[in-house]
């Protein structure tokens, strides 16, 4: 894992030396085999890439700018992380041109980017690695990974705003306008503790008075078949994620007998949900309540032992105008209606697979600083991730925007963010088994990373072609089955999921569902003045829904192109 002092230049290399910062060691130290720390990303063009430009922009804007696309990483005796300027560096490493078998395909690509999700980036060099896709549609395609490591999610996207201009012939591009709600690692106002002294008193009155009533009627729970059926499952989820196994068990009482989830309905606050017992406390008790108990995020189909095979698939574009009217006509936020499209989703998605689950929780990250257009020539990391509960269980789509609304108005204006952050770094100080075994615990109590990236909102370039698409994926650890990244570009909106392929099977019904999702939503906001729905643009060869991607499977192997050039 680590690398011993280099000799030759060994001088100058120790002068240069960066020490990594605590959230960057700590995702260096998360690597796991099944669940790799690293960022994949992929942009397609409209017309064919010129590769030797794109190795000259890559060069100018991001090598000569940023020594840590030059450095590797290595460990001193104390166990501390240091960049380190490679003595062996060499751009054609870092690089390989490839051809697909089904270049007209998205599912050749998707396979190809999937086929990398878990192939480590040497530790011996600079950790990031680039896939030119010589033919892709009428264009060309490249593939970005680079070890979270670097630099946090919104760094990312302005380290790749930085390679695209604004003309075929250049000029430079503003980051993307967005409201960025940062968290403050010391909250203002009154210390955390009295807060959550002040407020717990009524959220224990009324979380006493609700279990009372609880007990009762989960008594009769210990009969049914169902729930002794999936008694090991939850045993094990009980020990990671209480909460979770709690909801699970109402979940399965529903199944068994709604007479027994109506008692359960009765007793409970707020209409039925276990995790309302705390959901309509103060923000900091129910922080709380996610760091000591767990998160509503219920064993289903997708549960279990994450494994070295992973899937990834992308949306067709949805109009970005029609979903700001969808959430300027419910008063809530473009974040909002996109989460609530996922929710929706999935819960077509266990539907179709005759799977039971009322709530999902995914890990969301938050920046701890505004955002800043002059990037650190250090980059790093300064976000929280925070817990987003979604229900999966309501057949209404405006209740559940309504939901994902006021559970993130909770942790914008609240201090989760800020908690998560020193929780982050305590962590970082345990011992090294200790330390593992609290990032797998934490980790899983969510299903993975939920990301919305503002793009572009206009056409930008590559090396004078204009870029088509692009989507990306933030990591995933431990057991967690799935990551989803919403990425807007040019006035359109696409979503992209990264799965484990056994956890997560026909995934692509998960991506198809988010455009009968947000229609859904759109059907229930008859207030909105929408503008037409697009789906779909020239160059993007839509596959028309899972019955033709099964029919394609296109793009089953790669082959290295003889005529390599760099």
């Amino acid at each position: 894992m680590g690398g011993e002092p280099i000799t030759d230049n060994g001088s100058m290399a120790t002068e240069q030396r960066q020490k990594l910062g605590v959230q960057d060691a700590l995702w260096l130290e998360m690597d796991r085999p099944n669940n790799l720390m690293v960022v994949d990303s992929v942009i397609w063009t409209a017309e064919p890439l010129d590769f030797a430009e794109v190795r000259a922009v890559i060069t100018e804007r991001l090598l000569d700018r940023y020594p840590v696309f030059r450095s590797r990483v290595v460990q001193d005796e104390d166990g501390s992380w240091w960049w380190e300027p490679d003595p062996d560096f060499d751009f054609d490493n870092h690089v390989a041109l490839v051809s697909l078998h089904e270049p007209d395909e998205p599912r050749a690509l998707q396979e190809l980017v999937a086929a990398h999700r878990t192939e480590m980036l040497d530790r011996k060099h600079p950790l990031w690695q680039a896939i030119w896709v010589k033919r892709y549609g009428e264009g060309s395609a490249m593939i970005l990974r680079s070890h979270h490591a670097i630099a946090d999610g919104m760094r990312m996207v302005q380290l790749s705003m930085s390679l695209f201009d604004a003309t075929p012939h250049g000029g430079a591009i503003l980051a993307p306008a967005v409201s960025q709600h940062s968290a403050h690692p010391h909250p203002p106002g009154q210390p955390l503790g009295r807060r959550v002294r002040a407020s717990a008193g009524d959220a224990a009155r009324r979380a006493g008075s609700a279990m009372s009533r609880f007990a009762g009627a989960v008594g009769g729970l210990a009969d049914t078949s169902g729930v002794r059926a999936q008694a090991g499952r939850l045993g094990r989820l009980a020990l990671r994620n209480p909460l979770g196994a709690g909801d699970t068990l109402l979940t399965a009482a529903q199944a068994a007998g709604e007479g027994i989830a109506n008692s359960l309905r009765a007793a409970l606050p707020g209409g039925g949900s276990l995790i309302d017992i705390t959901s309509a406390a103060p923000g900091d008790v129910d922080t709380l309540r996610k760091l000591l108990l767990g998160t509503r995020n219920d064993a289903t189909i997708w549960t279990g032992s994450a494994g070295g095979e992973k899937s990834v698939a992308w949306s067709e574009p949805i109009s970005l105008a029609a979903v700001k009217a969808v959430a300027a006509a419910n008063n809530c936020t473009v974040n909002d209606v996109l989460a609530a499209c996922v929710a929706g989703t999935l819960q077509d998605y266990l539907k179709v697979h005759g799977a039971r689950c009322s709530s999902v929780t995914f890990m969301v990250p938050v920046n701890l600083k505004p955002l800043d257009l002059t990037l650190p020539e250090t980059l790093g990391n300064e976000f929280a991730l925070v817990q987003l509960e979604l229900p999966t269980d309501e057949p209404d789509a405006l209740k559940v925007l309504a939901a994902a609304k006021r559970r993130m108005d909770r942790i914008k204006h609240g201090h989760e963010a800020a908690v998560a952050f020193r929780f982050q770094e305590t962590i970082a100080g345990f011992s090294r088994s200790l330390y593992e075994a609290s990032v797998d615990l934490f980790a899983n109590r969510t299903i993975g990373t939920l990301t919305n990236v503002p793009g572009p909102p206009m056409p930008v370039y590559l090396a004078g072609s204009r870029v088509e698409g692009m989507v990306g994926w933030a990591p995933i650890s431990g057991d967690q089955p799935m990551s989803f990244t919403i990425y807007s570009y040019d006035g359109e909106v696409t979503v992209g999921i990264a799965c484990d392929t056994h956890l997560v099977p026909d995934h692509e019904m998960i991506i198809d569902g988010f455009a009968h999702a947000f229609a859904r939503m759109l059907e229930a906001t008859p207030s909105a003045e929408l503008m037409q729905i697009t789906w779909g643009s020239a160059g993007r060869h839509p596959a028309k829904g899972l019955a033709a991607r099964s029919r394609a499977r296109a793009g089953k192997g790669l082959r290295k192109d003889p005529d390599q050039k760099r």
